[in-house]
């Protein structure tokens, strides 16, 4: 009995411990659309939605702005399955066991590369953003 307890609760484990990992960044082609408005979002604005950009150069008396971002999804599930017979009375046999597990694991890479370009008042003059997923 102790061992059925104990494949019980290893199957247990193994069920709860379907997990999905995300690290999601703010700079996506929605939030971009939403966020960014030509000749009416400041720098500062930017900031506080996307953070700290990757690189900035000088450009025509504005700045450009490069945010380049990689998130991922690990995705791992794994799926048990266990179960003991009993002994019938009187008859003469006894219980088995069955056991058995399966998983899958699943990973996905985002890019996103969001380019603003400011006027020499820090507003936003354009943007382009591009994603790849794979």
């Amino acid at each position: 009995m102790k061992t059925a307890k104990t494949i019980l609760a290893f199957t247990t484990v193994l069920l709860a411990a379907s997990c999905a990992s995300t690290r999601p960044s703010p700079v996506t082609p929605g939030a971009a659309k939403m966020y960014l408005q030509p000749g009416q979002t400041h720098q500062v604005d930017v900031i506080e939605k996307f953070g700290t950009p990757n690189i900035v150069t000088r450009r025509d008396g504005g700045e450009m702005w490069v945010y380049d971002k990689v998130s991922s999804n690990d995705a791992s599930s794994m799926f048990g399955l266990g179960g003991l017979g009993g002994a019938g009375s009187g008859a003469g046999f006894g219980g088995g066991g069955l056991f058995g597990t399966a998983g899958s694991r699943t990973r996905s890479e985002t890019t996103v590369m969001l380019i603003i370009y400011f006027d020499p008042q820090d507003l936003v003059l354009d943007y382009k953003i591009t994603q790849t997923k794979f």
